[in-house]
C-alpha cells in the first residue's frame, strides 16, 4: 500500500520519519545499495525548489487514469506535478511573477528568484494543496506580496481565487496600535500547517536582527476562503520571527499550535522573542473574530548577543512522551513538557536557575560537546557567545524522533560544522547520547567560522520491525549559505552501531555518494523524503533527484 506525503517531515508533530517503509530497509541499502533513477527537471528558476517534495498516492486525473504524484513547488512559483513511479511531467500551474534575486533579500545571492519558499500542504480529502505565493507584478522586492494559493492535485486548477494576505492584522490589545502585516519586508520559510479546516501561514522577516522585524502566524479558513485571524510576535518591540529553517508549525492532536522564535525582545505580554510558544487558535463564532493567543511558552532568553536566535530550529513533538524538544542556534537541546511549559517571566531571565528548573529535564550540548565547561545552564547567557573549536555549531530546522525497538523513544541532529549524532529519550525527557557519525558537514569550509547549515535528515522504518531503519541525510561540503555548495547524500543504519577504537559508537554509513562520484549542488534547509520505496533528492541544481535500489 502506498502512503501519502502531504506536509513538511511527514507529520504535524514533525517527527521526520516514515514508518512504511518496506523497500528501502536498512538490509536492503547494505546490500544492494542505491542509485539514481531519474531526475525532475524544473524550469524558471537555476536553484528549483526549497520546499519539499510531497507525494499523494491514486489520484484520479482528469482523464479516468490514476497515477501516483509527487508534487513540487519552486521558486519560479510554478507547482509541477510528476508521476511518482517515473517521473513523467503530468500537470504545471504557474502562481504568478517570482521576486528577483537582490541583496535586499539574501547578501549572497545564492537564489535566482523567491517565490514559493516554504514546503505547502496537502488536503488529501479535498485534493487540494494550499501554497504560499511570493510574488510582485514587475519581479520587484519592493512590490513584492504573499498570496495563499488553492490548487486541485488531479491538474492545477484553482480551486479558490487567490487569497492576499496583505490585510491582515493584529491588535495587540494592552494600550498598543493594531499591527499591520506587510508583505515585502516578510520572509515566509517555515512549512505551512492544516489543522482542523485551516491553513496557519508562519512568517520571519527578511532581516531577522532589524529593529522592523516581526514573526506573524495568519490563519486561512479553507471552507470560506478568507483570513480568519493573524497573530504577530511583537507589538513594543521587534522580532520573534518564525522561520525554523524550513520546518514547520507543529500542532498536537487537540490542534494547539507550538512554534520556536527568533531574535528580538520579550516580555510575556506582547514581545515573543527566543521563545518556545503555544498557541490556541479561536475561529469566529457568534459575531466574534477568530483569534491567537499565546496559551503557554518557555525561555525567553535575553539578547546575550545580537544573532542567538533560538528559532533557527524547529520544534519537534514527542506526544507519546507528553514533550516537545529543540535547538537552535547554540546547540543546546531543551525538552519541555507540553502541558506546563514553565512561564518564564522577564525577571527570571536575570536569574535563570528557576527558569531552567522548569524544562522537564536538564539542557544538554546537542549539536556537539566542547567540554564539561562552560555550562549547558549558564546563569548568563552571553557566555555561549564564542566559536568552540573555531566553529559555528548551530541546529538548523527539527530533530529526527523516532520510536525505535532496540533503543526506544530517539532523537537524531546534524549541527553545522559537526556530525550525525543519536540520543535516546527517556520518559522523564532525558537524552542519553549513543552514537555520532564519523561524517562532518562542511567539511571544507574554510575555518572560522566554517560552513552553514549542517544535515538535512529524514527516517525511513519498517513498522516495529527490528533493524529495519535508515537515516537519510544531505550534507554541504562547503558553506551553503553564501555559496552553491557541493552535496553528499549518505545512508546510515539507526539503530545497529559500530565501535571506534576508543570505545564510543558509531553510526555506520550504508550508502554514501562520495563513493560512487555522483555530484549534486546541495539545497540548503530541504530535507530528502522516504516513500514508497523510493528516495526524493531536492537539490540546487533545478531538479529533484529520485533513488532506489540499485
Amino acid at each position: 500500500m502506498s502512503i501519502p506525503v502531504l506536509t513538511r517531515a511527514y507529520s504535524n508533530g514533525r517527527g521526520g520519519a516514515n514508518i512504511e517503509e518496506s523497500v528501502l530497509t536498512a538490509a536492503a541499502v547494505r546490500s544492494r545499495g542505491i542509485k539514481r533513477l531519474f531526475s525532475l527537471q524544473l524550469a524558471g528558476d537555476a536553484r528549483g525548489v526549497e520546499a519539499q517534495p510531497l507525494i499523494v498516492p491514486g489520484v484520479k486525473l482528469p482523464g479516468g487514469q490514476t497515477c501516483d504524484l509527487v508534487l513540487l513547488a519552486t521558486m519560479a512559483n510554478q507547482i509541477v506535478a510528476f508521476d511518482a513511479n517515473d517521473g513523467a511531467p503530468v500537470w504545471e500551474r504557474a502562481l504568478g511573477t517570482p521576486i528577483n534575486g537582490s541583496r535586499d533579500i539574501d547578501f549572497h545571492l545564492v537564489n535566482d528568484h523567491w517565490g514559493i519558499l516554504s514546503t505547502p500542504v496537502i488536503d488529501s480529502a479535498a485534493g487540494v494543496m494550499y501554497a504560499c505565493v511570493w510574488t510582485s507584478t514587475d519581479g520587484s522586492h519592493a512590490n513584492a506580496q504573499h498570496w495563499l494559493h488553492a490548487v486541485s492535485v488531479a491538474d492545477g486548477h484553482a480551486v479558490h481565487p487567490p487569497l492576499n494576505l496583505e490585510g491582515a492584522t493584529y491588535a495587540p490589545g494592552h494600550g498598543l496600535p493594531e499591527q499591520n502585516f506587510a508583505s515585502a519586508v516578510r520572509k515566509q520559510r517555515a512549512s505551512l500547517l492544516l489543522a482542523d479546516g485551516t491553513v496557519f501561514i508562519p512568517f520571519g522577516s527578511v532581516k531577522e536582527t532589524s529593529r522592523d522585524s516581526r514573526g506573524w502566524i495568519i490563519a486561512c479558513d479553507t471552507s470560506s476562503w478568507r483570513i480568519t485571524a493573524a497573530w504577530a510576535g511583537a507589538a513594543k518591540g521587534f522580532g520573534a520571527g518564525i522561520w525554523q529553517a524550513g520546518s514547520g508549525l507543529v500542532a498536537d492532536r487537540e490542534d494547539l499550535i507550538y512554534c520556536m522564535t527568533g531574535n528580538g525582545t520579550f516580555d510575556a505580554a506582547t514581545d515573543w522573542a527566543e521563545s518556545f510558544l503555544k498557541l490556541k487558535y479561536f475561529p469566529p463564532a457568534g459575531g466574534r473574530p477568530g483569534s491567537l493567543t499565546v496559551v503557554e511558552y518557555a525561555l525567553g532568553h535575553d539578547e546575550g548577543w545580537a544573532d542567538m536566535d533560538l528559532g533557527s530550529g524547529g520544534p519537534v513533538l514527542m506526544e507519546d512522551l507528553g514533550l516537545l524538544a529543540g535547538a537552535g542556534k547554540d546547540g543546546i537541546l531543551y525538552v519541555l513538557k507540553m502541558n506546563g511549559m514553565g512561564k518564564t517571566q522577564p525577571a527570571e531571565l536575570q536569574a535563570p536557575a528557576g527558569n531552567y528548573a522548569k524544562l522537564a529535564a536538564p539542557s544538554i550540548w546537542f549539536t556537539f560537546y566542547p567540554g564539561p565547561q562552560p555550562s549547558a545552564l549558564p546563569n548568563d547567557i552571553s557566555a555561549l557567545n564564542q566559536l568552540f573549536f573555531q566553529r559555528t555549531h548551530h541546529q538548523h530546522g527539527a530533530p529526527i524522533y523516532w520510536r525505535s525497538a532496540e533503543h526506544g523513544p530517539m532523537l537524531f541532529c546534524w549541527g553545522e560544522n559537526g556530525n550525525l549524532r543519536a540520543w535516546s529519550v527517556g520518559q522523564n525527557g532525558v537524552a542519553t547520547y549513543l552514537a555520532c557519525s564519523a561524517e562532518v558537514a562542511s567539511a571544507r569550509s574554510p575555518v572560522p567560522p566554517g560552513g552553514m547549515p549542517g544535515g538535512m535528515m529524514c527516517l525511513s522504518a519498517n513498522g516495529a520491525t527490528p533493524n529495519s531503519a535508515v537515516l537519510w541525510a544531505c550534507i554541504p561540503y562547503l558553506d551553503a549559505n553564501m555559496v552553491v555548495s557541493p552535496g553528499r547524500l549518505l545512508a546510515y543504519d539507526a539503530t545497529a552501531f559500530g565501535t571506534y577504537p576508543g570505545g564510543s559508537k558509531q553510526l555506520q554509513v550504508l550508502w554514501d555518494s562520495q563513493a560512487w562520484n555522483l555530484a549534486f549542488s546541495f539545497c540548503k534547509f530541504t530535507p530528502p523524503v522516504v516513500a514508497n520505496g523510493k528516495l526524493y533528492v531536492p537539490t540546487y541544481d533545478g531538479r529533484v533527484d529520485v533513488y532506489g535500489l540499485a
